[in-house]
């Protein structure tokens, strides 16, 4: 009886093991009971980030696909309402300039899923909200919008240190050391990445030195620019290489701009020489045009301290990238330099504001003339609500550019606390005071989703952290 009972479980335990292992095989010839690994996800719906979101009219937002399990997935996109916008095949959203709550839909490639994300697109308010203080104080520095929508800023007399404005947490982050202080310095975005930071004011004087900035990390570059300079301007040229027009060869008063002009070659990581300008210029503006010609805008031929004489120049003149030479094109009604030029969606060029000999009793102009390429002519179309030099000018989303801060007059402080949103169809602005600062030599740049940052500058005397919100 023992022997027969012992016999019986031992055959149900063989019978047992054997069910088991027969399950096992079965289970893994079926797919289950093992890891997923490099098997396809889930077929669930597609996972758009970020799902909801709001942006300005005329704003950009990068979307994302993934599946479940947070994998990317290769997908096709499109905007549903048919004036809703458009949506690039990488994901890249583009608002229209018509507020409503609009849809992008991904679809696989199979259309056999798909996902969306709701837009919510609204005009501007007309709004200054505070922000966090950066971590270092800035004047005299640049702001630079990055690929990934996040703003760089370097420069300024406290640190070579520079800093990351995250638009998502609305906070300032460390972004590593640029290797040297540098102030009123260029920065320009490159083809394929990067940033160039070129010349500028540093510890011993004027520098002739530059930076590249990609992938997060600040390099010198180590050809040398041809002349060291400051208070000059940049501009991109079609064929990726960068023009450098222009500046102050040293600090001080009586001292002689330059008419000297440079390239850097990005591939080559070179500065070379290029044709001079007509005439010595700093303080000016060069602002590539829709066809690859660099309109070059007013300025002064030196500094002036102390009652020295200086020239302020009502001329412009065009830097054709074919010939490689500057021609002279129409004249602004008013002499100016450090006021700003902003090229319109219709390719034409708003200047604004700027330090001018003709108004002797301010000294800072309001005049808004609009340059059109297709005539040669400047065509004054307003008056700012107020006179501004050393301000910002960003163009906004719905085709207005916003005017900020600056050298001013009349509001009783050396600095103006105001910003205003210029329309160049009606010659109209509308003004909005900040209860944060007053603010020259400060930067501004617009947000992907359509914001304006405005950060940093001087009130009157040192550096400032303070930083702004336009919506």
């Amino acid at each position: 009886m023992i022997g027969e009972g012992l016999s019986q479980r031992l055959r149900l335990s063989v019978c047992g093991v054997f069910a088991v292992g027969l399950l096992g095989l079965c289970l893994l010839a079926c797919g289950g009971g093992g890891s997923s690994a490099g098997k396809p996800g889930p077929q669930g719906p597609i996972r758009l980030t970020p799902g909801q979101v709001a942006v300005k009219v005329g704003g950009e937002v990068q979307f994302a696909a993934s599946d479940e399990q947070g994998l990317a997935l290769e997908v096709t996109y499109r905007v549903l309402e048919a004036t809703g916008g458009t949506v690039s095949p990488s994901g890249r959203y583009r608002a229209p300039l018509q507020p409503g709550t609009y849809r992008v839909q991904a679809q696989t490639l199979d259309r056999s899923r798909s996902g969306e994300a709701s837009i919510s697109v609204e005009p501007y308010q007309g709004a200054l909200s505070r922000l966090p203080n950066t971590q270092l104080t800035h004047a005299s520095h640049t702001a630079t919008l990055l690929g990934d929508g996040s703003v760089l800023l370097v420069g300024g007399p406290e640190s070579s240190l520079a800093e990351r404005f995250l638009p998502a947490t609305r906070t300032f982050v460390d972004a590593g050391d640029t290797g040297a202080k540098r102030w009123s310095h260029t920065a320009d975005p490159l083809p394929g990445g990067g940033v160039l930071f070129a010349g500028g004011i540093g510890v011993g004087g004027t520098l002739g030195s530059s930076s590249l900035y990609a992938n997060g990390v600040f390099t010198p570059v180590a050809s040398t620019m041809v002349h060291a300079r400051y208070a000059h301007r940049a501009a991109l040229l079609p064929d990726g290489r960068l023009l450098l027009t222009g500046g102050l060869p040293f600090t001080g008063s009586e001292v002689t701009a330059l008419a000297a002009c440079e390239v850097f070659d990005p591939a080559q990581k070179t500065f070379s020489p290029a044709s001079a300008m007509s005439v010595p210029r700093a303080g000016h503006t060069a602002t590539a045009l829709a066809d690859g010609r660099v309109l070059v805008i007013g300025g002064q031929d030196s500094t002036c301290l102390f009652g020295c004489p200086m020239q302020v120049w009502q001329t412009a003149e065009l830097y054709d990238p074919a010939t490689g030479a500057f021609q002279p094109t129409g004249a602004m009604a008013q002499r100016r330099f450090n006021h700003t030029a902003t090229l319109l969606p219709d390719g034409r060029v708003l200047v604004a504001g700027g330090t001018t000999p003709d108004l002797p009793a301010t000294d800072v102009s309001s005049l808004v003339e609009i340059y059109d390429p297709a005539t040669g002519q400047f065509q004054a179309v307003g008056q700012l609500l107020r006179p501004r030099s050393q301000h910002t000018a960003t163009l906004l989303g719905d085709g207005t550019v916003l005017l900020a801060g600056g050298l001013t007059f009349g509001e009783n402080t050396m600095a103006s606390a105001t910003v205003e949103a210029f329309n160049p169809a009606t010659g109209l602005s509308r003004l909005t005071l900040s209860d944060a600062t007053t603010r020259y030599r400060h930067a501004a740049v617009r947000l992907l989703a359509g914001q304006v940052l405005v950060v940093g500058g001087s009130e009157g005397g040192g550096p400032i952290p303070i930083a702004e919100l336009y919506e």
